[in-house]
């Protein structure tokens, strides 16, 4: 129970301080350049965009709910939902430590490979929510109408002041779904049975990748964590496409990360992206399976350094 509350306490207080950060920079970004500028520098064709949104999720060493304050931040400051879409999909399944350690466990090849996998992922989950004209609903901060009537103008004490007092705002509004969320996130963090995990695998036989899917989203855990876990079903005898399907399930999105998401973004968009993601990576399982021949155990072993 201790070190539940203790995970708590750390992962609000940890929470709170990211969130603090990216919105206020957020809010100044938005205070300092006016819509005109604002939209010249984040709007542009929507693949640029996309593309950069993708090399810094792949960059950002963050879970799921580390990754909620930077899209809320990056939804603040207006920047396009197919770009806002494909950096919540990659930024906590890819950062450079995970590359680096499933680069150890499975080999350079596997590594490489889960990262572009990863990153078709992310395209092809904001290209459908974009398809659907699902959009997140609008920011209901009032940054927005600040910087149409004086963005730019404001002298920078003003914007510093009224950028805190916004990002104290918001957080405000959040801390009765963070305190929920906090709880929630102790309660999963920690307590995966691997070996009820690979049974349940192994006995589901064709329905093994949607079952990876859906059993990897209540893990909570970020991929470094899961990276052995992974090498253990490998080992056992779990296909490729399985392990990745769970892997990107598990890291992918997690029932706090969609509270949060709920009340940033909206019910309808959470629907469709939870309902895209889940298709996306049951397809990719399939294809992943489909692709690769021989078993992950000989790829593994082949794979050591």
């Amino acid at each position: 129970m201790a070190a539940t509350a203790q995970y708590a306490l750390s992962w609000l207080a940890s929470f709170a301080a990211i969130y603090l950060a990216v919105v206020f920079a957020a809010h100044v970004m938005v205070l300092s350049l006016g819509p005109a500028r604002l939209q010249a520098a984040l709007g542009g064709a929507p693949w640029r965009s996309t593309v950069a949104a993708l090399g810094l999720g792949a960059l950002t060493p963050f879970c799921t709910c580390s990754t909620v304050p930077l899209v809320a931040g990056m939804h603040a400051a207006g920047v396009p939902p197919l770009a806002t879409t494909a950096f919540l999909i990659i930024s906590p399944i890819v950062n450079p430590a995970t590359v680096a350690l499933l680069a150890t466990l499975a080999g350079v090849p596997l590594a490489v490979g889960f990262v572009l996998l990863a990153g078709l992922l992310a395209v092809v989950v904001a290209g459908a929510l974009a398809l659907v004209r699902v959009r997140p609903r609008p920011h209901d901060g009032a940054v927005g109408c600040v910087a149409a009537e004086e963005g730019g103008t404001l002298p920078w004490p003003g914007r510093i002041g009224r950028a805190v007092k916004a990002a104290r705002r918001d957080l405000g509004r959040l801390t009765p779904v963070l305190v929920a969320v906090a709880v929630l996130g102790a309660a999963l963090h920690g307590r995966v049975d691997v070996d009820v995990i690979g049974r349940s695998l192994e006995a589901a036989g064709p329905l093994a990748v949607p079952l990876a899917v859906l059993v990897g989203v209540p893990v909570y855990a970020s991929t470094a964590v899961l990276l052995p876990l992974g090498g253990a079903l490998l080992t056992g005898g779990a296909s490729l496409g399985v392990v990745s399907a769970f892997l990107i399930g598990a890291t992918g999105l997690s029932l706090p990360e969609g509270v949060l998401l709920y009340r940033l973004l909206g019910g309808r968009y959470l629907r469709a992206l939870v309902a895209a993601f889940v298709l996306a990576t049951v397809a990719l399982g399939y294809l992943v399976d489909a692709l690769t021949a021989a078993t992950v155990p000989e790829l593994l072993a082949g794979g050591q350094p």
